[in-house]
């Protein structure tokens, strides 16, 4: 088993905290819920530490398992009888500054890239966007939750866009990754997010920026304060 300490896999463990933190805040038993993330966390770090997911000729790819746990977290959560219990003691409010990390998350990619662990299209300087969701959500946090001057119909397409943009990446990500099923980016394939810490950004950064997201549009969750 072999960690990585670079001064990069640590400002991407340092982001991957702060995400866990933002989300479970928003929530009225907040420790619960990132006592759970937590040990989700931990087994998905160590399962990147041991090189697990870095075998990718297998079918299915065995990095199916970074990503599908937190899928069904998801859906139990939005279609099941105790995920909507849960869902109901969030505050929409406060999640919208979950998606702060956005900006720190592309930063990080931007210096995989650099260090060439994947291709630039999947940075802001190639197809890559969604730091622009990182920026804006101070101001949909202020300006529409807090202090009621951006309407509720703006905050939804907000929401939709940054939607659009997490899957636009998400997508880029799986067809430049040296999967059987890659489609892009031969000359440099996605191979960081194989590896620990980085693997943390699909099983649990962005599944949590996901259900953000869709809290935000469904209106699940507690009213705001």
């Amino acid at each position: 088993m072999s960690f990585n300490f670079s001064p990069l896999a640590i400002a991407f463990l340092g982001t991957t905290l702060v995400s866990i933190f933002l989300f479970a805040q928003a929530h009225k038993e907040s420790r619960k819920i990132a006592f759970v993330l937590l040990g989700y966390t931990a087994i998905q770090y160590l399962l990147g530490a041991s090189e697990f997911y870095e075998k990718t000729d297998t079918i299915p790819p065995r990095f199916i398992l970074n990503i599908l746990p937190t899928i069904a977290g998801i859906l139990w959560l939005f279609f099941s009888k105790k995920g909507k219990e849960i869902l109901a003691g969030f505050d929409r409010k406060k999640l919208a500054l979950v998606h702060i990390v956005r900006v720190p998350v592309e930063l990080v990619l931007y210096g995989l890239f650099v260090a060439s662990q994947i291709p630039r299209i999947m940075t802001f300087a190639g197809n890559n966007f969604d730091i622009v969701m990182g920026f804006t959500a101070p101001v949909i946090w202020y300006f529409g939750y807090n202090r009621g001057f951006v309407s509720s119909g703006v905050i939804k397409i907000w929401h939709y866009v940054g939607l659009l943009l997490l899957i636009n990446i998400i997508i880029t990500a799986i067809l430049a990754a040296p999967f059987p099923f890659q489609q892009i980016a031969f000359e440099q394939p996605n191979i960081g997010i194989l590896t620990d810490p980085f693997n943390l950004l699909a099983s649990v950064v962005a599944p949590l920026v996901l259900a953000a997201h869709f809290i935000g549009l469904t209106g699940e969750g507690a009213e705001n304060s």
